[in-house]
C-alpha cells in the first residue's frame, strides 16, 4: 500500500531549495575545507602514511564532487538572472573557496607567527 499524498519530491525536499543548498553552501564549504588541510599538510612537513593518505583521499573526494555535483550536472539556471557556463560554474562554488581555504591558513600562519 502506496500513500498518493507523500511523493519522492515531497518527502526529499525542493529540488530548487537543494540545488540552491549544492551550489551555495556544500560546495564551497568542502572546497574551502580541502584547500585549508591541504596547505597545512604541505606547510608543516610531518609526511607520515596516515596524514598521506588522508589528504589525498580528501583531494581526489572533492575532485570527484567537483566533477559530479558541479561540472557534469545541469547549472541551475533560476539562480541568477544569465546563463553561466559550466567552468563559471565550478570556477565560483569550487576553484575560489579552494583558493580562499589556501589564502585563510596562510593568513593564520602569518599572524601566528
Amino acid at each position: 500500500m502506496t500513500n498518493p499524498e507523500l511523493s519522492l519530491s515531497r518527502s526529499m525536499g525542493s529540488n530548487k531549495l537543494s540545488t540552491l543548498f549544492l551550489y551555495y553552501v556544500l560546495s564551497p564549504l568542502l572546497c574551502a575545507f580541502s584547500g585549508f588541510h591541504l596547505t597545512g599538510y604541505l606547510l608543516v612537513g610531518l609526511y607520515t602514511w596516515p596524514r598521506t593518505s588522508r589528504t589525498i583521499v580528501l583531494t581526489i573526494g572533492t575532485i570527484i564532487f567537483v566533477y559530479e555535483f558541479i561540472f557534469k550536472s545541469q547549472s541551475p539556471q533560476f539562480a541568477s538572472g544569465k546563463a553561466w557556463s559550466q567552468g563559471e560554474w565550478v570556477l565560483y562554488t569550487s576553484a575560489m573557496p579552494f583558493i580562499c581555504g589556501i589564502g585563510l591558513l596562510l593568513a593564520a600562519a602569518g599572524f601566528s607567527e
